[in-house]
């Protein structure tokens, strides 16, 4: 299922992950038409269908869809709002910060806990060896993606992270400073080999998936599992990585507090309105 696969969106959600979903195109609304398609793009790859099991998906992911957007979406503009109010004020110090990125995650754990039964609904229909087979091999060839990109040259790796990096952050700040830039750029080089450990508790968080469905769990157990292993997935697996996430998200506060503490007038009203903006793009789309 897509929340077990390709992006892992909703496990691992800091404010920057969410600012870089909600601005990785100039319009929310082309976002949110395009995640249909995704969702059953990524289930078809990790999953082979027959055409009775096709119309099952797509009933699941329509109602999916529909819950997030309902539910959801009204929740996120409620966020993005607050956040603006926050810098409107003034009040973007260590503290308010914290607080921001706590009630971000949160937001998350909400989205895993609506979305997992929709997925446990589905996947318990089609939980079999040859299906289970055919995921796992799906999942090696992913993972095998994964690693040819990581074994790039480490100039090759840090320019495309800086880049990726400064261009959501411009998105957001609009122009960016001299100061700012070396920020994102020493960020960048002591965050480099992050997508290795990310790598690494993926495969392993979707090795114990497919050994618990070999087990036969019934939708409940399903349900339990996945919230788990998407929420508290330490628990389950490596338990160390607890620390590399907290550490990670430490690391990337430190960074928005800094730039925030020289940003300009100009650049924090460029996000206030791209905040106010999309908080309105996720209310029209919720209706």
């Amino acid at each position: 299922m897509t929340i077990f696969s390709k992006r892992q969106v909703y496990h691992s959600l800091s404010l920057l992950f969410f600012i870089i979903l909600v601005t990785a195109c100039s319009s929310t609304r082309l976002i949110y038409s395009f995640t249909d398609k995704f969702i059953k793009d990524e289930i078809n790859y990790f999953l082979y269908l027959d055409e009775k099991e096709k119309l099952q998906m797509n009933q699941q992911v329509s109602e999916m869809i529909n819950w997030h957007r309902t539910s959801m979406m009204p929740s996120y503009a409620s966020y993005l709002d607050n956040i603006a109010d926050t810098l409107e004020v003034g009040q973007y110090d260590a503290n308010k910060i914290t607080i921001i990125i706590d009630e971000g995650r949160t937001l998350i754990e909400d989205t895993i806990v609506g979305l997992t039964p929709y997925a446990s609904r589905f996947l318990i229909r089609i939980n079999n060896d040859e299906a289970i087979e055919f995921m796992n091999k799906q999942m090696l060839m992913r993972q095998q993606e994964r690693i040819i990109k990581l074994s790039e040259p480490r100039e090759t790796r840090y320019k495309d992270r800086f880049d990726k990096l400064s261009k959501n952050f411009k998105r957001f700040f609009g122009d960016l400073t001299n100061a700012q830039i070396e920020m994102l750029e020493t960020h960048s080089h002591e965050t480099l080999n992050d997508s290795r450990v990310r790598l690494h508790n993926r495969t392993l968080r979707q090795k114990v998936f497919v050994r618990f469905m070999k087990s036969q769990p019934n939708e409940a157990e399903l349900n339990t599992y996945l919230n788990k292993l998407l929420i508290r997935g330490h628990e389950i697996i490596n338990p160390n990585y607890k620390d590399f996430s907290q550490a990670s998200l430490s690391r990337f506060k430190i960074l928005l507090i800094k730039m925030l503490a020289i940003s300009s007038d100009k650049q924090r009203n460029v996000m206030i309105d791209k905040l106010r903006s999309y908080a309105r793009e996720f209310n029209t789309i919720s209706k």
